[in-house]
């Protein structure tokens, strides 16, 4: 099978979490002998990564919306368009359909009424009603990553008998749990959409506790001017010693305003962290309401209160994460793709 995969960023130009699942997506179906090339933004010099094609549009990834001409060229040879939200999708849905070529869609995140607490009342809404045109148009199948993603597409209006849950991997034998430590740990991108604004409003009520904030972002000087001596940064991690970060953490906190699905998050369970989280997964810890700050300092005191508590709910997240397998993933992929085309 021939499969061209359209995705607004690719690596090694950017390698976030969203990135990360396309290359395992696009290194999976190689190595079961799919046909694969990736269609992508970036410096157009680079012509594959580790093995896999690529085609680099010389554009800034929003202009991807207007690809449609290049994804057209690129889509003729091939069974199927795998495409992914938010800036590839709608160009590969109006390719595949002059192609008649099938499409399936993966969705890595939806903010809906949420990009108005990130971007203000205007951009909010704009930006909430181009997430609404680009996923919501008739995709073969549209995959969402959990259950509450999946929620959130229905609430949008797309047909359920579109959709598709698969629950992702991580390399599960990377992680170990050593002795905890108690202090908090964040890892991401420090961007508005993670929340970490109420972090930090937790750590100023609780400075006899240690928060430990792994990555770098457009709001990092900002959040710096504003977060207290118990806060610190450390920026860029390389893997070695964020495995061993995770492996001490007592406590993991993604206070993420709209994502849904937290990689990081299944990374700290898997290292045996306990987990306070916006996002409704299927973790031992607490879950918070999106922007409380009262309810993470409340979650934190008992937690540090209750040490046995805590690592009794990180022994069963790494129990949990054991479910989560690339391979497990991957032929659920294919099996929609055959679906589709057969």
């Amino acid at each position: 099978m021939k499969v061209l995969i359209t995705h607004e960023l690719f690596p090694p130009e950017c390698f976030r979490m969203g990135e990360r699942v396309v290359y395992e997506i696009a290194k999976r179906l190689k190595e079961k002998n799919f046909e694969v090339k990736v269609l992508t933004t970036g410096n157009p010099d680079i012509k594959e990564f580790d093995g896999i094609p690529t085609i680099r549009l010389p554009m800034h990834r929003y202009f991807m919306n207007l690809a449609v001409q290049w994804i057209y060229k690129h889509a003729k040879d091939v069974d199927l368009i795998q495409t992914n939200n938010y800036n590839a999708c709608f160009p590969s849905f109006v390719a595949g359909k002059l192609l008649n070529k099938p499409i399936v869609c993966l969705v890595h995140g939806m903010y809906g009424k949420r990009w108005v607490m990130m971007r203000g009342k205007l951009l909010g809404t704009l930006s909430m009603l181009v997430e609404k045109f680009q996923i919501k148009n008739n995709y073969d199948k549209i995959i969402f990553l959990s259950d509450f993603a999946r929620d959130a597409g229905l609430n949008l209006g797309i047909p359920r008998k579109i959709t598709e849950v698969i629950k992702p991997g991580i390399e599960y034998k990377k992680y170990k749990m050593k002795k905890k430590e108690s202090f908090v740990l964040f890892v991401g991108r420090l961007a508005m959409q993670k929340g970490l604004d109420y972090l930090i409003d937790a750590a100023k009520e609780l400075p006899e506790i240690k928060f430990v904030i792994v990555g770098t972002g457009e709001q990092e000087k900002r959040l710096k001017s504003i977060a207290p001596k118990n806060v610190e940064f450390l920026g860029y991690v390389p893997e070695k010693e964020l495995i061993n970060l995770y492996s001490r953490a007592l406590i993991f906190c993604l206070p993420s305003i709209g994502e849904t699905f937290g990689f990081v998050q299944l990374e700290a369970m898997a290292s045996g962290c306990v987990i306070i989280s916006t996002i409704p997964l299927n973790y031992n810890g607490i879950k918070v309401e999106v922007g409380d700050s009262k309810q993470i300092i409340s979650a934190i005191k008992y937690l540090i209160k209750n040490p046995d508590i805590a690592l009794k709910m990180g022994k069963m997240n790494r129990e949990k994460a054991k479910y989560y397998d690339w391979g497990r993933f991957i032929n659920k992929l294919i099996e929609i793709y055959k679906e589709v085309l057969y």
